[in-house]
């Protein structure tokens, strides 16, 4: 039997053509056995959060796919292609592999810009992790090694392959398998967080989407949203939840808002859709009421700080008594979340803007730095530099490394900082080491700029505290022996004495500076706020829980920080209630008595009557009665909530949900609305 003929070839058997499709699956096959095994490689390194075999769907469409470019030409050719179009995923893996040792999570295609940005500054501290890496990478490098061996002793009739033509109808059976993986993802749902949801949403975080679908199908799905994607996200709107009963302020409080923004009256000011729906959502919502802190620290001075990879566990009463002694006065925070697993500039962006950044997979981050980056030509009215400037008090800001990263030059200006001194350049600080550099030498060099200022507000990022927490850290070198001599029969593994070590000149700093201004007789009359930009990424799992003395629950436990809020002369206030990054800035907007509209931050004032949580970076929460896992779909209920019938605790728990989403993606809305300044423009009366 033959086929007819059809001017493309001459004479085609039945067993040929058979024999020619078996060979071209082959090669898929070998691609498809190396995916599976590097997924679950990486797997175990991610843990399994929400994960199911869902991730095996797309792997066989990836699998056909690879094997476009081999089998198409003679066998001694065929040899030397195979392995090398499988080093093309092996480098994907095993960056990505490296990516979550350093970072504790995975990278998305749009951080690409980002990572390069990051390898030039921080580059030499990579060396640590892929030293501590070898087996790993040499285990993924296992299907490599078995292609190169096949391809070297397998005989000839392996590699053979099957023509041209036939061979890229393997591009048509990619799009084929492809479809059908995704129209099998619907029999699980098309819900929050379901594997679809994965699939589609450009809202959803890289880690948890790749838990959902598997790691380099996620890098797919990313990569098309990049390519093809609309720039703005459109597919979650924002969600009207039936608040339970119980929830909502007193009804005779008076509402911390703008007396002159009424969101009916601005919606029609505008034919712009998000900025209309914008004012719809924030219509709904009630904001915050004054209460008995209202005020309470009108005419202090406030140094704000934000403190590399600062967490509880480097207060140790015994190394760092100066952060122990903060961390005990003025306001003491006991339900405090850090909402970031890493990357500085989003834990920063929401500490001084008390706004959630982009941490989606799509986040718009390029080389200019994600969302803080790109609210540098944005009106931001409540940031503190705004507000004290607009006061009339000096503002200050200072980091110690350079200026241009993160975009940091252009971005704090815009926060209010007229005076913004960096590493180097131009900008008169100069330091021992330059990665990383001296806290203590960055507060020597910048106490003296306000200390005399009858009022001043100072903002700092610190550095010091920055990873690796090894004898490859400057800092850490500089301070192990006395934190050694300090911390002796505590029981502390060399990781851990090295993270103290790290956070020694913190507390240097700290020191010099509650020194400095109890010379100044301005002790008393100043707030000092301290939070970490994310956890610390760099402490490995067996060194965080010998800091803590126990094992650390990693979902939320982990996340459970610090945030000092300390008064000198003040009495010790407890608080209980569940709080976040993007509380603070409200908390202590109202501190201070500045007039500000509450309805226009998702964060929430500590001390008001309305509904807390603390809420993480993939949208997780945890309330005094309940926490929420997102990534699981699943909810722990306190003793708190054992009143509550499974009806009530089902639409508390609804209602959170959507009360998470909404303050999400209204974030997000604000800055690529610029909605603040249309606020502003169009305010009828100027609170």
């Amino acid at each position: 039997m033959t086929f007819p003929k059809l001017g493309i070839e001459k004479h085609w058997s039945v067993g040929r053509f058979t024999a020619e499709i078996l060979s071209g699956l082959t090669y898929t096959l070998r691609y498809l056995i190396a995916l599976i095994f590097w997924e679950l490689l990486l797997r175990t390194q991610i843990g399994f959060q929400g994960a199911t075999a869902v991730f095996l769907l797309f792997l066989p469409a990836e699998a056909m796919f690879l094997s476009v470019f081999t089998g198409w030409l003679k066998p001694k050719l065929n040899r030397i292609i195979t392995p090398i179009v499988l080093l093309l995923p092996f480098v994907f893996y095993v960056s990505q592999l490296i990516y979550f040792r350093i970072f504790g999570s995975l990278f998305s295609v749009s951080m690409i810009g980002l990572g390069t940005n990051a390898v030039e500054n921080f580059g030499w501290a990579l060396w640590d992790t892929v030293k501590g890496s070898v087996g790993w990478i040499l285990l993924c490098f296992l299907p490599v090694g078995v292609s190169v061996f096949v391809s070297v002793f397998a005989p000839e009739k392996v590699f053979k392959g099957s023509r041209p033509l036939l061979h890229l109808s393997a591009v048509i059976k990619t799009v084929v398998l492809w479809l059908l993986a995704v129209l099998m993802l619907l029999p699980f749902g098309t819900g929050d967080y379901s594997p679809y949801y994965a699939y589609s949403s450009s809202y959803i975080d890289t880690d948890t989407a790749s838990n959902r679908l598997g790691v380099l199908t996620n890098s797919v799905v990313e990569l098309g949203h990049l390519l093809f994607g609309d720039s703005k996200k459109q597919d979650m709107d924002f969600v009207a939840p039936s608040v339970p009963d119980g929830f909502g302020s007193g009804s005779n409080a008076v509402p911390n808002t703008l007396s002159g923004v009424d969101f009916a009256t601005l919606k029609n000011m505008t034919d712009d859709k998000g900025k209309q729906a914008l004012c719809d959502y924030l219509a709904s919502v009630s904001g915050t009421n004054k209460n008995e802190h209202t005020g309470l620290l009108k005419d202090y001075n406030l140094i704000y700080i934000c403190a590399e990879s600062f967490c509880n566990l480097a207060i140790e009463p015994d190394v760092t008594p100066t952060l122990y002694k903060l961390s005990q006065g003025g306001f003491v925070l006991n339900n405090y979340y850090n909402s970031y697993k890493n990357t500085t500039t989003n834990g920063e962006f929401s500490f001084m803007t008390g706004l959630w950044p982009d941490v989606s997979r799509d986040a718009d981050s390029g080389s200019s730095s994600g969302s803080f980056a790109q609210s540098s030509n944005k009106q931001i009215p409540f940031a503190l530099g705004n507000m004290f400037e607009n006061s009339g008090v000096k503002t200050y800001a200072y980091h110690n490394f350079r200026g241009y990263y993160y975009s940091r030059e252009d971005t704090h200006p815009n926060l209010g900082y007229t005076t913004t001194r960096f590493m180097g350049g131009e900008n008169g600080m100069k330091f021992t080491h330059s990665w990383p550099s001296s806290d203590l030498e960055m507060m020597e060099q910048s106490v003296g700029d306000y200390i005399n200022n009858d009022r001043f507000h100072a903002y700092y990022m610190t550095f010091s505290g920055h990873g690796p927490y090894s004898d490859a850290n400057n800092i850490c070198v500089d301070n192990i022996d006395t934190v050694r001599k300090l911390a002796a029969g505590k029981g502390y593994d060399e990781t851990a004495l090295y993270y103290l070590a790290a956070n020694y000149e913190l507390e240097k700093a700290m020191t010099y500076l509650v020194g400095q201004l109890e010379a100044a007789g301005k002790l008393d009359n100043t707030m000092i706020v301290l939070t970490g930009d994310h956890y610390p990424y760099y402490l490995n799992t067996a060194a965080f829980n010998n800091l803590a003395g126990r094992k650390v629950e990693q979902n939320f436990e982990k996340y459970k920080s610090t945030c000092i809020m300390w008064c000198g002369g003040m009495e010790p206030v407890q608080v209980n209630t569940p709080c976040c990054n993007i509380d603070i800035l409200p908390t202590v907007l109202n501190l201070f008595g500045f007039q500000y509209d509450s309805r226009l931050l998702p964060g929430t004032d500590i001390f008001s009557d309305s509904t807390h949580m603390a809420m993480l970076y993939n949208k997780s929460f945890v309330t005094d009665k309940v926490r929420y896992n997102a990534q699981t779909g699943k909810a722990e209920w306190f003793s708190s909530a054992d009143s509550m019938t499974e009806d009530q605790k089902q639409a508390y728990l609804q209602y959170l949900i959507a009360l998470t989403k909404n303050r999400y993606k209204m974030s997000l809305d604000i800055m690529s609305e610029d909605f603040y300044k249309f606020v502003y423009d169009n305010m009828t009366v100027q609170g």
